[in-house]
């Protein structure tokens, strides 16, 4: 049985089409249709939301489009699970990678691997990003990219200046460089990174970590890796605590800590690396101009990188219509023009899966103005893929591990008891979801 939407949109095309040679303008006046009386729900997380209803706005002209566009305030998967779960429509929604097989295996989303364009966009795609948004194990793409970064390892080139140094190469080396740089009153807190308890924060920030030391942390079949270079990670940071080389509040910080960082109080920071732009904007940061970046400090200098994405809802209130939708936001208009991944590459350094994007000269000439492009191409090409992520436990266990790095940090407790506990839960969530 056709639905009344339906029956709407095969009436635009017959129209669109013509009859008795007449054009839809002529039959319907300088607006050849009218905008879907039913609007594709699209729901988001709190990364400048006053520019993503701009580019609904530019996306509702270009198609003559109907979209809602609602704000996910909080902690936004555990929120948006709560809402997919009572079983909320939502045709579009953002996502991080490590929710993608999860949500899938709901049957909250759906691939897009047999939408028209697909094996095209796939081929523009740098291969980390074309695996970061597909199912595991060479599964079929599930989303498009919102964008595409990593760690970056950032530091205040007056603060080393001043105490002589070069940018340290070991995590060994950044410990005994911070305590110089108290010690001579350079910084008080020398040592700065996203300690926060959410998903962007505490997790990303632990694992690149880990992955600059040569940690696992996980084995290709989900086990949990307890060895030498996980626990130097753990017990350097919580060295860090326990000396002062960090500020108290630091777990707590509103802006996953970079508005501390623009104030000048830290010298190196681990941080998304688009924050960097922020760091030096004369316009909010008082050390712009100062701040460089360096390929992360460990034994294998290595960090994480990753792909956020946008999804299709398992039930699209139009599939035409949300895979328009999604290529707007998450690829080429059908103008042809990368209408929100340019913009959030110029204005905020937001970087892409697409190697078009990337190679585009005025976004090269953009980034060159804020960080070195040699060190963050090589950087991004020793960086790694959180596979862990595809595991549909995984979530539940990242949020255990931030509570439990967390209090680790500030307890000064036992790194055998932390590390027991870690693989614990991981042991526990497989069996569960077996």
């Amino acid at each position: 049985m056709i639905s009344s939407l339906e029956r709407h949109l095969l009436s635009r095309r017959q129209i669109l089409q013509g009859a008795a040679g007449l054009s839809a303008a002529a039959m319907m006046g300088s607006r050849a249709f009218a905008a879907p009386s039913t609007p594709i729900s699209f729901v988001g997380w709190q990364y400048q939301p006053q520019i993503v209803e701009e580019n609904v706005k530019s996306f509702m002209k270009l198609y003559d489009e109907n979209v809602n566009y609602e704000l996910v305030s909080g902690d936004y998967h555990p929120v948006a699970e709560t809402k997919l779960t009572g079983g909320q429509h939502i045709d579009m929604l953002y996502s991080e990678e490590n929710y993608i097989a999860r949500w899938h295996a709901a049957n909250w989303i759906r691939d897009i691997e047999s939408l028209p364009g697909v094996a095209d966009i796939k081929a523009g795609m740098f291969p980390v990003s074309v695996e970061s948004l597909s199912l595991p194990n060479g599964g079929p793409l599930c989303g498009l990219p919102y964008y595409a970064g990593y760690n970056t390892f950032l530091y205040n080139e007056e603060h080393l200046a001043k105490a002589g140094v070069q940018a340290p190469e070991t995590w060994d080396a950044v410990l005994d460089v911070c305590r110089k740089l108290k010690k001579d009153g350079i910084s008080e807190a020398p040592f700065h990174a996203m300690w926060q308890q959410q998903w962007p924060d505490m997790s990303w920030y632990m694992f690149a970590a880990w992955y600059s030391e040569g940690a696992k942390v996980f084995d290709a079949d989900g086990n949990f890796v307890d060895e030498p270079a996980l626990r130097k990670i753990l017990e350097i940071n919580q060295t860090f605590y326990k000396e002062k080389l960090v500020v108290e509040d630091i777990m707590t910080l509103p802006g996953e800590g970079v508005p501390s960082y623009a104030s000048g109080r830290h010298t190196f920071m681990v941080v998304h690396d688009y924050n960097h732009k922020v760091a030096n904007d004369p316009a909010v940061s008082k050390i712009a101009g100062k701040v460089r970046n360096a390929i992360m400090p460990g034994a294998t200098r290595s960090t994480m990188a990753w792909t956020a994405a946008y999804l299709m809802g398992s039930q699209p209130v139009d599939e035409e219509r949300v895979w328009n939708l999604l290529q707007f936001f998450g690829g080429k208009a059908k103008d042809g023009q990368y209408h929100v991944i340019k913009r959030w590459a110029l204005e905020f350094g937001l970087g892409s899966g697409y190697k078009e994007v990337m190679q585009d000269p005025e976004i090269v000439a953009s980034f060159s103005k804020w960080r070195d492009l040699d060190i963050s191409a090589k950087q991004l090409g020793m960086a790694t893929s959180r596979a862990i992520g595809k595991a549909i436990w995984f979530p539940e266990w990242d949020m255990f591990m931030m509570q439990q790095v967390q209090e680790y940090i500030r307890s000064g407790s036992s790194t055998d008891q932390l590390v027991a506990s870690l693989a614990a839960k991981a042991s526990e969530l497989k069996a569960q979801y077996q």
